[in-house]
């Protein structure tokens, strides 16, 4: 795999930091945005100048337009973006009965706008460089909905459909769009979230349900890679399943 030039959207923190540690692996050189974290020091160490860190919230599409202006020009060029940054966890647990507006608007901000803005901002880079590819983190309640989380699961959906709508429009640039939905990741917060869900009567629809056991993020990290390689050039427009057999 030749090293690339990536972006990834909440690229410091569990699933997004071992999808940038991929692409790092392999030579490559990454840019992440970070709402309110920077680099973990003994990663910012291990990688030294070939890893920086842009404060972004993705849910502002003005903050979109300049963190990708800024990554691109750090980089020197964009391959590859990474959707994935999301309200996810225990802040986008919520009974359905208490679904308000305010909820409504920071998941659709951050988990739809957030894709769209930034991969709009990255596409006239991504054909500067003769294509490219973006990368959607999707999850598996795309296709099998969580209790208490209705929002975030919808915005999931509706990633599989954006997925296939970008890739047709971008195919003439040669930039490839590919959704991937992990399934029941261990995370560093994952017994918080738990207990949230618990609290409020939700979850149970996919956490220890799943014939090949708990996942860790490398195991996202890796097949994103691929995904991005050129052994993955004729993959687009499509949603993939990393779900430890959850839905077999």
């Amino acid at each position: 795999m030749k090293p690339l030039r990536a972006i990834v959207t909440g690229g410091a923190t569990n699933i997004g930091l071992a999808i940038s540690e991929a692409f790092l692996a392999r030579g490559g050189r990454v840019v992440v945005s970070q709402r309110q974290r920077g680099l973990p020091p003994e990663v910012a160490k291990r990688y030294g100048d070939r890893l920086t860190a842009i404060p972004c919230d993705v849910g502002h599409p003005d903050q979109c337009r300049r963190f990708v202006a800024e990554a691109a020009e750090w980089l020197g060029g964009i391959d590859v973006l990474v959707n994935n940054a999301a309200i996810t966890g225990a802040i986008g647990v919520c009974n359905f009965a208490d679904i308000d507006e305010r909820h409504v608007d920071s998941v659709l901000n951050v988990n739809i706008k957030g894709v769209i803005f930034c991969s709009q901002s990255a596409a006239p880079h991504l054909r500067k460089a003769g294509g490219g590819v973006i990368v959607n983190i999707s999850s598996v309640n795309a296709f099998r909905p969580q209790r208490g989380a209705t929002v975030y699961a919808a915005t999931k959906a509706a990633m599989t459909s954006l997925t296939q709508s970008m890739a047709k429009d971008l195919a003439s640039d040669r930039i490839r769009v590919v959704a991937v939905a992990p399934g029941d990741i261990r995370i560093d917060n994952s017994d918080e979230v738990e207990k949230v869900q618990k609290a409020a009567g939700a979850g149970g629809d996919v956490a220890n349900l799943t014939p090949l056991g708990q996942g860790v993020p490398a195991d996202i990290g890796e097949v994103v890679a691929f995904l991005c390689s050129d052994a993955a050039k004729f993959v687009t427009g499509t949603t993939w399943l990393v779900d430890g057999g959850l839905l077999a």
